[in-house]
């Protein structure tokens, strides 16, 4: 495993500004509601740009790479020739893939544990690696049973554009009616979302540990690269 996460991340970063374009997007959305709301929801909106790297890089990268694999046949027999069970080389790919996004995620933690004290520090670890958990789970999945790389491609646009941009995930929660904050906060963004950005309570943490259980049993079980 520690060599696929070596091949992915030093493939990931050599180029100048690959850096850089990972974060465009999450950090443009931190921006957009820096102000429109006036610096009211920084602290979601900062959270957000975290579910946003973690899901991307877990979920939609993952799942791409995995079925880009299956059209690189000489490439694909290396990492299966490679000695140890294929859900922990998988784990090993996101692993790797994670490394341009980590210095972003590492400082957003840092700023929202100085914003929100020492105190949330622990749940926005447990939100933070739970979420990628469930990133990882879903996207092995996708990448296992998917066959056509643009399909998988748009599909994981469309699953990462529905749980990151749409619900409270860059927003505080509390904008919405008491009803639909309720049956969103199950979603495993929107409870990771809650969890880095106030600290978590008892209930929100609980949601998101669940989704990364979740994802863990989803990579023991899918064992092979199908």
């Amino acid at each position: 495993m520690i060599a696929v996460i070596e091949y992915y991340a030093r493939a990931l970063t050599k180029g100048k500004f690959s850096l850089i374009s990972f974060a465009i997007q999450p950090l443009s959305f931190v921006f957009i509601v820096y102000v429109v709301s006036g610096g009211r929801f920084l602290n979601t909106a900062l959270a957000g740009a975290i579910v946003s790297f973690v899901v991307g890089v877990g979920l939609a990268d993952l799942a791409i790479e995995l079925v880009g694999m299956k059209t690189r046949s000489h490439f694909y027999d290396i990492i299966l020739s490679l000695p140890g069970s294929n859900w922990k080389k998988a784990l090993g790919i996101s692993l790797g893939m994670s490394v341009p996004a980590l210095p972003y995620v590492i400082l957003l933690i840092v700023l929202l544990t100085l914003r929100l004290g020492l105190r949330a520090f622990l749940g926005i670890i447990i939100a933070t690696g739970s979420l990628w958990m469930w990133s990882t789970g879903t996207g092995f999945l996708i990448g296992v049973k998917g066959e056509e790389p643009v399909r998988v491609r748009r599909l994981t646009n469309l699953i990462v554009t529905g749980l990151t941009i749409f619900p409270p995930v860059y927003y505080p929660i509390g904008v919405l009616p008491g009803w639909i904050a309720k049956v969103l906060l199950i979603l495993p963004t929107v409870s990771a979302s809650q969890v880095i950005s106030t600290g978590g309570s008892g209930v929100t943490i609980s949601i998101a540990g669940l989704w990364g259980i979740a994802g863990l049993v989803l990579l023991m079980t899918f064992k092979e690269l199908e």
